[in-house]
């Protein structure tokens, strides 16, 4: 049953969705700076440099400059607290899903076109290192806001900044802090995707 519905509803997008509109793939790559924003101040967190990797797939409206993608990343960030020396890392998969505005300039949109882009990005932790200080959640939800150019209508260039809208762990406590400290992620990314 549940099957018959899917394919009514591919049926249906698949009616409803003009020609001119673009289905592509691509492959997307990138650095990420990531810190830890604590809700108290008796702890700070210093920021650290990453990676991330992946796929992504864009469904562009050309008429309307308007496009969604959606991507499945491999992210690798690492975390410093201000009073310890330990480097800890984590690794998630990544599922940010962003509506993109391309700005359509008369003359030169076979060669470049900026746009801007938001949406959510659901986290799926997989992979951290050992530590005694907080239990890191399973998954974590938070936004993205950034921009970009699109070379030659192949290649994309991005900025992007991702804040955290639920806690990235449980809490920190120990005796010298007294008392329990969430915190959330805040990241910088910078990235490139190849679309063919």
């Amino acid at each position: 049953m549940k099957m018959r519905r899917l394919l009514i509803l591919l049926a249906i997008l698949a009616v409803a969705i003009p020609s001119s509109a673009r289905l592509r793939f691509g492959l997307k790559g990138g650095i990420a700076i990531n810190k830890l924003m604590f809700n108290k101040d008796i702890i700070g967190s210093e920021n650290r440099a990453g990676f991330t990797c992946g796929f992504q797939l864009e469904f562009a409206l050309p008429v309307t400059g308007l496009s969604i993608d959606g991507s499945v990343m491999y992210s690798y960030r690492k975390d410093a607290l201000s009073t310890q020396e330990q480097v800890f890392r984590r690794d998630y998969i990544e599922l940010p899903l962003h509506v993109k505005y391309g700005l359509t300039l008369a003359g030169i949109n076979k060669v470049l076109v900026p746009y801007a882009f938001t949406g959510p990005n659901f986290s799926f932790l997989f992979n951290e290192s050992k530590q005694e200080l907080w239990d890191n959640r399973s998954s974590n939800t938070s936004w993205d806001i950034g921009f970009g150019v699109e070379l030659f209508h192949h290649l994309q260039v991005q900025a992007s900044y991702t804040i955290g809208l639920t806690q990235s762990f449980k809490q920190i406590t120990t005796e010298s802090l007294g008392e329990a400290v969430k915190g959330r992620d805040r990241c910088w990314t910078i990235s490139c995707c190849f679309m063919f």
